[in-house]
């Protein structure tokens, strides 16, 4: 089995890069409001192929750990209900009532009220599509009972890449299509750790690979900017899946165990759900002081959008029906730690 060892330190770079992107702002009217040909544009859209990527990498790892028995999957269900579910619900709904009250313009307004029930709201897409992930992959892995890892990756890839084509229509409300584009590092999340010890005398073809796939990936992105000035959107193309797929295994093989992640590690969910009101904060400081200090405020919105969900889980954490209901932890507050599986594709 692979190991899970830096998988926090991996947990913390993703909401970094997370946070990061929402302090810059999804386009030139949002967040440090920068022009679409701004140095700080072009590092937030290259990292695009890598942050959820990498969440759903450290999700499908994790799940490896404790993959799901088929004669236990209401307990499953059940269990991913109250850590995803609950959490996001609540902090979906919070956000689309200030959204389209007091908030105006500072969150997505005009969105159907079935949207931030269903968690397609905002950034909150990602947990309904992670959902979806947990409740296919897992069956589909215990059904083939865990020996079809790889081959679901080559399919999901494969997916991945003519998704549009295939011309479905789902729901708005339903994220199915951004499922798709997650698979890929969910299973290689699997993958890594669940044949981990295999791949270690392999550990440097792997890197190779892996570096080969993401220089392939990040020239077919350049390609797409020397053409058109910025660059690509597409999320899911050869280019994309390339560069996503190289950057987290890479990440994974080099990045070291950072001990101050591991404690706050059990704070990220709560990061995730909660920081666009520390990075909207921020942006409404430096608008009514007149301030427009690039780097300033990046690294100011990034410590208040750290900050300001920190504050928040802590206070939470004091009180047991908050911990379950906002955070999504037992209300007994104590944190389970994943078991470190003691393979070798760590960094040397």
């Amino acid at each position: 089995m692979g190991t899970t060892w830096n998988i926090d330190t991996l947990r913390i770079l993703a909401t970094v890069l997370l946070v990061a992107y929402h302090v810059i702002g999804i386009n030139s009217d949002g967040g440090m409001e920068v022009a679409d040909s701004s140095g700080w544009r072009f590092a937030a859209d290259l990292l695009r192929d890598v942050r959820m990527p990498l969440f759903a990498f450290i999700a499908g790892a994790v799940y490896a750990l404790r993959p799901l028995s088929l004669d236990g999957i209401v307990g499953f269900t059940l269990g991913k209900g109250r850590r995803l579910v609950v959490p996001g619900v609540i902090a979906s709904l919070v956000f689309w009532v200030l959204g389209n009250t007091v908030f105006s313009g500072a969150f997505s307004t005009g969105a159907p009220l079935i949207e931030a029930i269903a968690m397609s709201y905002g950034h909150f897409w990602f947990l309904q599509a992670l959902l979806i992930l947990f409740l296919t992959v897992s069956v589909l892995d215990a059904a083939l009972r865990y020996r079809a890892a790889v081959p679901l990756l080559v399919a999901a890839c494969i997916l991945n890449l003519v998704w549009h084509d295939l011309g479905i229509d789902t729901p708005r409300a339903l994220e199915v299509t951004r499922a798709v584009y997650l698979a890929p590092g969910f299973l290689i999340g699997m993958i890594l750790i669940r044949h981990g010890a295999a791949l270690a005398e392999w550990r440097a073809l792997l890197a190779l690979v892996a570096a080969v796939m993401l220089a392939a990936g990040l020239w077919l992105n350049l390609e797409v900017y020397w053409e058109t000035g910025s660059l690509s959107r597409n999320r899911m193309d050869m280019q994309s899946l390339l560069a996503g797929t190289g950057a987290i295994i890479l990440l994974y093989m080099a990045t070291p165990r950072i001990a101050w992640c591991d404690r706050i590690a059990v704070m990220a969910f709560t990061i995730y759900l909660y920081h666009p009101f520390g990075t909207s904060l921020a942006r409404r400081l430096f608008e009514a002081l007149e301030i427009d200090a690039g780097l300033l405020r990046f690294t100011s919105g990034l410590i208040i959008g750290f900050g300001l969900p920190v504050v928040f889980h802590v206070l939470a954490h004091r009180f047991g029906p908050m911990r379950r209901l906002l955070l999504g932890l037992r209300a007994s507050g104590g944190s389970r730690r994943q078991p470190d599986g003691g393979g070798s594709l760590r960094p040397n």
